[in-house]
């Protein structure tokens, strides 16, 4: 509308811009001398890399458009729109740092780079902008724990490691060859040819999944295995809406226990679970515990008044067990499970000992809160008040140095 008619039928003239492209006109009657059009994606959860390449690739081309016309400023607008379904951090990791690494490698030329945002988007440029684009060491630090599991590859283009092929630079001579041996032609033994792959790639991922099952990939490669899948949840825990699993307030941080490790709080009663999209529930857990499993930390698990709709089946626990990092396991130190009943005693003993290894030393059973108070102060916990009711009403008041709740 402010550049003109003369916008309009230059535009017709591009017979239109696929999705990551970009194209150039001119600015007519705008201040800027061009005008840079690109299309972003649509997100849909399912198709996240293709996604991530595509927004990737309309950042990357503006600018590369960008450096062509020798321009010495450029600004933004937010390319993946609200309408478009594209998870607003995850996008903007994407653009900040496509930005930063294309001015590192191209951008000589470039001054200055503006990103112009709405107050939907403002909150979250200022929040990510200090990781790339530090103003201190300080700022620099205080912004590492948002860095991404994926920083993406030296251009700032999104990895999948799946994809990832590497050449090698002399396929035809063994790699432990040094240089001072001369060559002998076609004496050279070419038999290792054919086993040694011309471009070797990450590895044929169906054979590695047929060999785990059969057990008979090594340690090493089933560390490496897991870890691709745990980057992959947590990726997807980082871009996904989980606002309505965390709003049932069934997995929270509270305070530390007698040996100063972080204590979380699982509470069973909020956990509704044929109400709620258990793969979102995992992807929460993996939200929020993945900075707190970075060093020791204990669980209180609530098993107060649950019912049969509450109760977490083995399998989505396993699956759990199976999915989270070597970091969880490692630092897990203690499960306090508090108001247990006979049947939930049986479950975790079955559990514990036939399908999970390394957890059953671990879970403590514990009756009453008296009996909790002793590894943990009760000004440690945050205790939903039905826990305290319950547990007042089947064992008796407790007391502290600090004067009683109203609502106790």
């Amino acid at each position: 509308m402010l550049a003109g008619p003369d916008l309009k039928e230059e535009l017709q003239k591009l017979k239109g811009c696929r999705t990551g492209e970009a194209k150039l006109t001119k600015g007519f009657n705008l201040a800027a001398r061009f005008i840079i059009h690109t299309v972003g994606p649509k997100y849909k959860s399912r198709y996240r890399t293709a996604a991530e390449s595509s927004l990737y690739s309309c950042y990357r081309n503006v600018l590369q458009l960008a450096k062509e016309q020798s321009v010495s400023s450029v600004g933004f607008c937010v390319i993946n729109s609200a309408k478009r379904g594209y998870p607003l951090e995850d996008a903007t990791h994407i653009a900040l740092r496509t930005v930063r690494r294309f001015l590192e490698i191209h951008g000589e030329n470039i001054e200055k780079v503006v990103f112009a945002v709405s107050e939907l988007e403002e909150a979250t440029y200022q929040k990510l902008l200090p990781l790339y684009f530090p103003r201190s060491l300080r700022e620099e630090r205080r912004s590492l724990p948002y860095l991404p599991a994926d920083i993406g590859n030296a251009e700032g283009e999104p990895v999948v490691p799946e994809r990832q092929i590497r050449i090698s630079e002399k396929p035809g001579a063994p790699e432990d060859n040094s240089e001072g041996e001369e060559d002998e032609g076609l004496g050279v033994d070419l038999s290792f040819i054919g086993s040694h792959a011309f471009a070797r790639m990450e590895g044929d991922i169906d054979k590695q999944r047929r060999l785990i099952l059969q057990g008979q990939l090594s340690e090493a490669a089933l560390q490496k295995q897991h870890q691709r899948n745990y980057n992959r949840w947590l990726c997807q825990a980082r871009s996904e809406d989980l606002s309505d699993i965390a709003s049932l307030k069934a997995l929270y941080q509270t305070g530390v226990d007698n040996c100063g490790r972080t204590v979380m709080v699982v509470v069973g009663r909020n956990i509704p679970v044929t109400l709620i999209d258990m793969d979102k529930a995992l992807l929460y857990f993996i939200h929020v515990m993945d900075h707190i499993a970075v060093k020791e930390y204990v669980l209180v698990y609530f098993h107060t008044l649950t019912s049969e709709y509450n109760h977490l089946d083995s399998d989505f626990l396993k699956k759990l067990y199976d999915v989270v990092d070597i970091k969880y396991k490692r630092n897990l130190k203690a499960v306090y499970f508090v108001h247990p009943t006979f049947r939930s005693k049986v479950s975790t003993w079955f559990f514990t000992t036939f399908s999970v290894s390394g957890l059953k030393d671990k879970i403590h059973h514990v009756d009453s809160l008296h009996q909790l108070f002793s590894a943990i102060s009760p000004e440690q916990i945050d205790f939903p008040p039905f826990v305290l009711e319950y547990d007042a009403r089947e064992n008796g008041p407790y007391y502290t140095s600090y004067p009683p709740s109203p609502d106790l």
